[in-house]
């Protein structure tokens, strides 16, 4: 008997027909209800993990185009660090410009009391 395991049919054939063997007993002393149940939970448990590792790999593949611009920057010349340190700052004046207008309102509050 020969099994295609690099088509999904193949596969599921493959797996229909093992469970059937291994259940086969199941579904005669517990019946096809409790039968029908586990190939459910099955099904769910195997597109949950389907899921998951497309997620994962959805994750890497990010994370590696990310690492890959890095790295190419990187052979580029470009300083990565002074990009970061350039937003750091700005970011901080922008803040220390929040800061200076919330004191500026709580000054004129104080001295209106």
């Amino acid at each position: 008997m020969s099994i295609d395991f690099d088509n999904q049919a193949g596969r599921e054939n493959y797996l229909n027909e093992k469970l059937d063997n291994l259940l086969s007993g199941i579904n005669a002393t517990y019946g096809q209800v409790l039968l029908d149940e586990l190939m459910i939970r099955l099904q769910r448990t195997i597109t949950d993990f389907n899921e998951e590792v497309q997620s994962i790999m959805d994750d890497l593949k990010v994370s590696s185009e990310r690492r890959s611009h890095l790295i190419h920057d990187l052979m580029e010349g470009k300083d990565l660090s002074s990009d970061k340190t350039d937003s750091d700052d700005s970011d901080e004046s922008d803040v220390s410009s929040d800061n200076a207008a919330e004191m500026s309102e709580w000054e004129k509050r104080l001295e209106g009391k």
